[in-house]
């Protein structure tokens, strides 16, 4: 064999799979590649800044005049600022000039509920937090959003020198109707069918996103975990809370569903004669592998009878201290994790699994557990070879993932066809 032909069977094959969307047609004409060409540059200097246009042409094929048209408008427009001389070249002349995301250029708001509590947020283009506020959260949602509203406009007063603010990124705790804007129902929180979209809309007067907790999560794990998941186009990600659901990323971006709740996982039963969910089903993957259950496991152990039942964090705590009945209830939680994600490895062929939650503070305990008892149940070795592991967040990554829901927007490539 030649080298012309090894070279040309080294090649990857090119796969398109992707049937065009005949009833929204978005071809691919000038501004449009122009607008694709502009996202792919604004993340390349998100990921590397700072960078010069030179490591940029290097990095994204484009021509230097192409990069300097777009890098110029970036610069007029305030979306990226220059950062001083880079080092000189080893033959001289003058060094490049770095480019970086301007901090001001947008300021964004992220709003995590969550059934006890939520956390109001305002974060820079580089995602560094500026401002956080802590609310007990509301039984009504219209009087309690209002509130909200009103302190997301006088943080808007406060902080002033933003180019202009992105809007805010809400997480809910159940499910969610993205076209419509509309909070559905929760489990555990006793909101139903409530426009969060338009509240928050018509009373800050910004563009506002909102998706459930954990595709916030997994959409946070995908954009900011950027060293860990460089390579990584399909993450699946395990929300280990009160309850269980799931966020999936499928090439890269966020999948929804037809119906927008994709994602409910921890309402497929794996129990046909077990005990009754609260969402009318019995044996839920929920009922045995959530927050809730591995607290009342605990206490069947240690047989409480009354009395304040700890939460997680204690649990966790406990088990760092030694106590024997903590460190079964966690791990029969583990346990039951690792049965119901074989099932979603098997179904769904993810390139990574990431679990989130307080119970991976005992991740030294349950990792094991959780991996023997999925690989026990994969098919094949490329199952078997499917990592598992730990947010990369271990404060409310869903909050992280709020402040996401708006940057997904400013930076995310276009559909084309």
């Amino acid at each position: 064999m030649n080298n012309g032909t090894l070279a040309k069977a080294s090649r990857p094959r090119q796969s398109y799979s992707r049937k065009p969307n005949l009833t929204a047609v978005r071809a691919a004409g000038h501004d449009m590649l122009r607008l694709v060409n502009r996202r792919i540059l604004i993340n390349i200097i998100s990921d590397r800044q700072p960078i010069s246009r030179a490591e940029i042409a290097k990095i994204s094929g484009l021509n230097k005049t192409t990069i300097s048209t777009i890098t110029n408008e970036m610069l007029k427009d305030r979306c990226v600022v220059e950062d001083g001389l880079g080092q000189t070249t080893p033959v001289g002349g003058k060094p490049p000039t770095p480019l970086r995301l301007n901090n001001l250029r947008y300021g964004i708001f992220g709003l995590d509920i969550r059934a006890d509590e939520t956390i109001l947020a305002l974060s820079d283009f580089n995602s560094r937090l500026i401002a956080r506020r802590k609310f007990e959260t509301g039984v009504q949602p219209r009087p309690f959003l209002e509130k909200i509203g009103k302190e997301i406009t006088r943080l808007r007063r406060e902080h002033g020198d933003f180019v202009e603010m992105a809007g805010t990124g809400v997480s809910l705790p159940g499910l969610v109707d993205n076209n419509k804007g509309t909070f559905l129902m929760s489990v555990v929180l006793p909101w139903r069918d409530f426009p969060v979209v338009q509240c928050l809309e018509d009373i800050t007067n910004l563009p506002v996103i909102i998706d459930n907790s954990a595709r916030c999560s997994a959409l946070a794990e995908i954009w900011h975990s950027k060293t860990q998941y460089e390579h990584v186009r399909n993450l699946l990600y395990v929300s280990v809370s009160s309850g269980l659901a799931c966020g999936l990323i499928i090439e890269g971006g966020l999948y929804r569903g037809g119906n927008n709740t994709a994602g409910q996982f921890g309402h497929i039963s794996i129990e046909a004669n077990g005990p009754k969910c609260r969402c009318g089903q019995r044996g839920c993957w929920d009922l045995y592998a959530s927050d809730k259950a591995t607290v009342a496991r605990y206490q069947k152990l240690r047989r409480a009878k009354g009395g304040r039942a700890p939460n997680m964090r204690k649990l966790i705590e406990l088990v760092d201290s030694g106590d024997p009945a903590a460190s079964e209830a966690i791990g029969e939680s583990a346990r039951y994790l690792g049965l119901g994600i074989a099932g979603l490895i098997n179904g769904l062929d993810p390139d990574v699994i990431v679990i989130g939650g307080e119970i991976t503070r005992a991740w030294g305990l349950i990792e094991p557990i959780i991996s023997q008892g999925a690989k026990a149940s994969l098919l094949g070795p490329r199952a078997r070879a499917i990592p598992i592991r730990r947010s990369a967040f271990e404060v409310r990554p869903s909050l992280k993932g709020a402040f996401t829901l708006v940057l997904n927007e400013l930076l995310s490539v276009p559909p084309v066809g």
